[in-house]
């Protein structure tokens, strides 16, 4: 019986450390090193939108609108350890503003599709990169279409020069995106899932006049 249970227990332990070593990426590159253009990122874990409409400022980078995706994995290990696992990855998605006139009111409303990016933490692909982030971008203004695999843009990229003054250095601009800042070491839960609202305060007063 022992000899069976000290068996199980080896068994056990390499069924869990093969596991954690095989841990899902969400990215595959050619040979050359290229990253094959990932898919189906809509159905990850979409951590926000940023405007920047080119009709309010005509100097915006990415006009009109941001969509930010991280991997599930990536997300769940974000929320239960603060900090970005090896191996993940952000998409972002670009749309043209749309129609500034709705039943809900006059404003900014999402367009027609029009880019594609992602960046990668691999601090053992991407060694000379702060934090091992790097950048690929799938958008041609040539054929209309996205291409099929990107070259890394590399440290002298357009990127790097502007993640480097994010909050943390490099990587993702996590200071605005709330659902990232909710997320970050709360654990097994979901905070979307709290009753509380840190903006609901300033709503009333707003709604009841009051400064």
């Amino acid at each position: 019986m022992k000899t069976y249970c000290t068996l199980f227990t080896l068994a056990t332990i390499l069924f869990i450390t093969s596991c954690r070593s095989e841990e899902k990426k969400y990215y595959r590159f050619m040979e050359n090193g290229d990253l094959i253009r990932p898919t189906d990122y809509r159905s990850w874990m979409f951590v926000g939108s940023a405007a920047t409409p080119k009709s309010l400022d005509s100097s915006a980078v990415f006009p009109d609108f941001q969509n930010i995706y991280i991997d599930p994995e990536s997300y769940q290990f974000w929320k239960e350890n603060g900090y970005y696992r090896e191996g993940t990855i952000f998409a972002k998605e670009l749309m043209r503003e749309g129609d500034s006139l709705s039943h809900i009111g006059r404003g900014f409303y999402q367009g027609d599709f029009y880019s594609l990016a992602f960046t990668i933490k691999d601090t053992v692909r991407f060694p000379y990169a702060k934090g091992g982030w790097e950048y690929f971008d799938f958008t041609n203004f040539e054929t209309l279409l996205l291409d099929e695999t990107s070259a890394v843009l590399g440290v002298k990229g357009e990127c790097f020069s502007c993640h480097n003054v994010n909050k943390d250095g490099q990587g993702p601009y996590t200071e605005f995106y709330p659902i990232l800042l909710d997320a970050k070491n709360y654990g097994k839960g979901n905070p979307e899932s709290k009753s509380e609202r840190a903006g609901l305060d300033d709503t009333v007063k707003e709604f009841a006049g009051v400064d």
